[in-house]
């Protein structure tokens, strides 16, 4: 049963687009509203990816991305990201989660979410308060540090998997691999991130 509509936060390791985040950024800085625009220009379509994950609804979804610029723009300053992508998809995904929170109370929740959650929590012990726990600083660094020595294509997957909240469908498809393939690797990292959290004292 899944109770946590949290994991954790990763860092990122694929970017899109081809507009220099530096020059968005500097929009922001600026409070130049051409900011937004070029936002959503190359991130629009990544935000939405990501909120259709979480709610699979289309108008709650684009509200999502909507309420993510806006937050961008109230927070950028004092925030200058390193990576305007990886900064928007951590708005995004909170808020989108935000609002499966509210479903999930109302009991109008997401099947295959539950799922893919569930799969995350069964690697912590059921006593941890997980919400809690990956607020902390220091598990997202030693998660962050697991995943960096991943090869780059489990890595990928993983991030897909667990950030992105992508299906096991839509990795195969987009990675040319069989479900089969992408699940057996999804549970062999997840068994690797249980046996690293236990050795560093996480668990």
């Amino acid at each position: 049963m899944c109770s946590v509509p949290v994991i954790f936060y990763v860092n990122i390791s694929e970017e899109v687009g081809q507009v220099d985040d530096e020059s968005i950024i500097g929009l922001y800085f600026e409070r130049d509203e051409k900011a937004v625009s070029e936002t959503s220009q190359k991130y629009g379509a990544l935000c939405t990816k990501i909120a259709m994950n979480v709610l699979a609804d289309s108008s709650e979804s684009e509200e999502v991305v909507s309420d993510t610029y806006l937050k961008a723009w109230n927070t950028i300053p004092p925030q200058k990201p390193k990576s305007l992508g990886a900064y928007l998809s951590v708005i995004a995904r909170n808020l989108a989660l935000d609002r499966y929170r509210k479903k999930k109370a109302a009991k109008r929740i997401d099947g295959s979410l539950v799922t893919t959650l569930d799969e995350v929590a069964q690697i912590l012990p059921d006593n941890l308060d997980i919400e809690q726990l990956t607020e902390q600083r220091q598990i997202v660094e030693r998660i962050n540090a697991f995943l960096g020595r991943l090869p780059t294509g489990q890595r990928v997957i993983f991030v897909r998997r667990y950030f992105y909240l992508d299906s096991i469908k839509d990795i195969s498809q987009r990675y040319g691999l069989t479900e089969s393939s992408v699940t057996v690797t999804l549970t062999r990292i997840r068994k690797k991130l249980a046996a690293f959290l236990e050795k560093e004292g996480m668990l």
